[in-house]
């Protein structure tokens, strides 16, 4: 009895393996492993309540509160984050509760609320943005009550501080936050920060280029808008402008229109008149005085600030001999009838608006400038590779038209027949005859063309 038992017993076994050797695997959601492993992936992909569940387990197990991806996120700058970035948390009550179970959760275990990924943010940053949130957890006891800020005073540390900052500006829509970063971060370094350029500019350190410039000035700006606009406002370049034909100023000239800072235009318009009395009085005086640049900048600056009221003083310079302000007088009227600029980039951008899809689309009116717009950047930067053949053969003719010889004869040497040249020589040396002729040039006259015709050039309207 005992051996049919035994018998039995192992029949029923081999049985049990031979059929577990053949049946199919159980479905894959019972074996596959979870998917959080780490609490960077739980965050990053956070839905709620299930998140939340495998955040408490992970942190159960003894997770790194605080480990970083490659930009030096953590977990809770992560969710901090979704409270101005997650459209999710504004219109699901349910997610967004979750959202700051999470963050408490995050914090009570010991978060790092001020820790900075790579773009300078921490989680207090963005808790700004939420005072009920910012309040609760204050509360609690687990936000510091103030931060201690390093402001780095090596040169090239602080370049990098104030990028982060201007940058971090940015990434919110919040008051709350911005005020946060300002008082925070910005303000304490206010007093560096113009320190810098004051070295700059009374030393003439011409080693400094517009963007270190202009990046001292942006932070200036966001740190404590009143004490820059004061500092500004009070350089001696608009009580007299000849200094803003020297280096240094005329970078921080371009810094400034860069930054599109509202310089008040009775401030303006006195530089601009120091520097019209130094153009020469006709194209037979040989002066050099380079002041056409820096009065172009001052004419858009002026533009921003009056507006209409401006143009009378921009169409003065419209037909004046210095080819550049001329061009600069132009493009601002132009902007301000809503035309485009007579470049290629400019006219195709304006041309793509319009539904036209290429030049071959262009009507013959169009295809007109549009070509001569082509062989006039390109000669201006000796670089021919966008121009064809019939491309120059049109625009010498179209020049001839305008009543420009010599620069339809120089077009005329860039074709060897009805081709295009090849020779490196000569399309360098037609290329420094171009840019040497005097007034009146080809965009001037393009420019024109454009005011008259604005038809053919008319943004498409919108309803």
């Amino acid at each position: 009895m005992r051996n049919i038992f035994s018998a039995l017993i192992i029949g029923t076994l081999c049985a049990s393996a031979q059929q577990s050797s053949t049946a199919p695997p159980p479905p894959a959601e019972a074996t596959a492993p979870r998917t959080a492993t780490s609490l960077l992936d739980v965050t990053l992909g956070f839905n709620g309540a299930e998140s939340l569940a495998e955040l408490n387990r992970l942190l159960g197990e003894g997770a790194k509160v605080d480990e970083q991806d490659t930009a030096k996120n953590t977990p809770l700058l992560q969710l901090s984050t979704a409270l101005e970035h997650d459209y999710r948390y504004t219109t699901d009550p349910h997610y967004a509760a979750a959202v700051d179970e999470a963050i408490t959760l995050l914090l009570k275990n010991g978060a790092n609320v001020l820790h900075e990924n790579e773009a300078g943010c921490n989680a207090a940053f963005f808790l700004q943005s939420k005072p009920r949130l910012l309040q609760q957890l204050t509360d609690a006891g687990l936000l510091p009550k103030k931060l201690a800020v390093r402001i780095p005073h090596q040169y090239a540390a602080f370049g990098r501080y104030m990028r982060k900052r201007v940058a971090q500006a940015g990434l919110t829509r919040h008051e709350a936050s911005r005020q946060y970063l300002i008082s925070t971060y910005c303000a304490p370094a206010y007093e560096q920060a113009e320190a810098q350029l004051h070295a700059i500019i009374a030393n003439e350190d011409t080693r400094k280029q517009t963007a270190e410039i202009s990046e001292l000035l942006a932070f200036m700006r966001l740190a404590d808008e009143k004490k820059a606009n004061n500092y500004v406002h009070a350089l001696r370049y608009w009580e007299h402008g000849e200094h803003l034909l020297e280096e240094v100023p005329s970078r921080v000239l371009q810094a400034l229109n860069e930054l599109e800072w509202k310089v008040n235009s009775k401030s303006l318009r006195k530089a601009l008149r120091k520097l019209d009395s130094m153009l020469p009085g006709s194209p037979d005086e040989m002066i050099d005085c380079f002041a056409a640049q820096p009065m172009g900048i001052l004419l858009a600056m002026l533009a921003r600030n009056e507006g209409e009221k401006a143009l009378p003083t921009i169409r003065k310079y419209c037909n004046c001999d210095e080819a550049d302000l001329a061009s600069t007088a132009y493009g601002l009227l132009l902007n301000s009838n809503g035309l485009p600029a007579p470049t290629p980039e400019a006219l195709m951008e304006r041309f793509a608006a319009m539904g036209i899809k290429s030049p071959e689309e262009l009507t013959p009116e169009q295809r007109r400038i549009y070509e001569c717009a082509v062989v006039d950047a390109a000669l201006r930067s000796g670089d021919i590779s966008a121009v064809t053949a019939e491309m120059a053969q049109h625009a010498r003719k179209a020049f001839a038209d305008m009543k420009l010889p010599r620069h339809a004869e120089i077009v005329g040497r860039l074709l060897q027949g009805n081709a295009l040249t090849t020779d490196s020589y000569t399309i360098q040396a037609t290329h420094h005859s171009y840019i040497e002729q005097p007034p009146p040039a080809p965009r001037m006259y393009m420019a024109r063309y454009i005011l008259e015709h604005p038809a053919l050039f008319a943004a498409p309207s919108h309803k």
